[in-house]
């Protein structure tokens, strides 16, 4: 008789990527302290700008999550966004971390007083990542420690 080992996989909640020369850096979150997902961005030599909840937009494909949020947003003449496309990645216990790699997307979007009116209405700016997926037992502690303690 045969026997076969089971492992459960862990689904990681962190992952933390950035492109080549560091100027572009991205942590995402699935789940935060309030329950909802974060996302940290970096861009050039600016200030990290974070996203949370409703602000993130993820979308399930059949190539992975893609996670967007935007960056600009006017009435008149377009917005930006930035996307990155997380695969799917299990990992075989809690500490263990995953190296990945990946593209982000900033999409400018033409709004309805661009010029010209016509034509393409989105140009892509790929950017190749490398990041780490990990399983953040902190968050996950945090929140079970607040539910024990409310009863």
């Amino acid at each position: 008789m045969e026997r076969i080992s089971t492992m459960a996989s862990v689904q990681p909640n962190r992952y933390s990527l950035q492109n080549s020369d560091g100027s572009t850096k991205v942590v995402y979150e699935t789940s935060s302290l309030i329950g909802q997902p974060t996302l940290s961005l970096t861009e050039g030599g600016a200030a990290a700008r974070n996203f949370s909840g409703a602000q993130i937009r993820v979308l399930a494909t059949e190539i992975g999550s893609l996670v967007s949020v935007t960056t600009r947003m006017t009435i008149d003449t377009g917005s930006t966004s930035f996307s990155v496309l997380i695969p799917a990645i299990s990992l075989p216990s809690l500490t263990s971390r995953q190296a990945f790699t990946t593209d982000a997307i900033v999409t400018s979007h033409s709004g309805p007083d661009s010029i010209p009116s016509t034509g393409v209405h989105e140009r892509y700016q790929f950017i190749a990542c490398t990041g780490e997926a990990s399983f953040v037992l902190a968050l996950e502690e945090t929140v079970l420690k607040a539910a024990a303690a409310s009863k």
